[in-house]
């Protein structure tokens, strides 16, 4: 690639960060659509394929603590903890 086309490209990355975001926030705010599924920033920001080390830089932290937290939404105990909270006592 040429540094011309990496450039566009990291503006289009960072441009449907900001888009995903600014969508995620309005859908929340407004009664009666459908709502998303609750994930952090982090993930939000890796599922319109920002690379871990971006969004460190972008929201201030190491590329470490960005992929614990990825790590931390994908791993199944989360699921099953949250899981066994919606379970009626019984």
């Amino acid at each position: 690639m040429t540094q011309e086309s990496d450039l566009l490209e990291q503006i289009n990355l960072k441009l449907s960060a900001m888009l995903a975001i600014t969508i995620d926030q309005y859908l929340r705010s407004t009664a009666g659509l459908a709502k998303p599924r609750p994930r952090s920033i982090d993930r939000l920001l890796a599922d319109v394929g920002l690379h871990p080390k971006v969004i460190g830089d972008l929201l201030g932290k190491s590329r470490q603590a960005v992929d614990q937290i990825l790590a931390k939404d994908r791993s199944p105990s989360r699921k099953v903890s949250k899981d066994a909270a919606t379970e009626p006592a019984g």
